[in-house]
């Protein structure tokens, strides 16, 4: 269930991103190759950290050497 919060936390920072980025692509004074290359950029940094989340959360299911404390 904690997985959940994360989802909705993280969905919430990427809707406030969107619309504070909004103003940039949509004002025409900025040359159209900016556009696209800050775009290109923001979609390459959203594809490394949903990979990375994806890799830690595999390693953190798959870990067989977890130690269990004992009281």
């Amino acid at each position: 269930m904690p997985s959940l919060g994360i989802i909705i936390v993280g969905i919430a920072i990427l809707v406030l991103l969107g619309w504070g980025c909004r103003g940039f692509f949509v004002n025409p004074g900025v040359h159209l190759a900016l556009r696209i290359v800050v775009g290109a950029i923001g979609v390459g940094v959203l594809f490394l950290v949903i990979r990375t989340i994806k890799y830690r959360l595999a390693g953190t299911k798959a870990d067989k050497f977890k130690r269990e404390v004992k009281k």
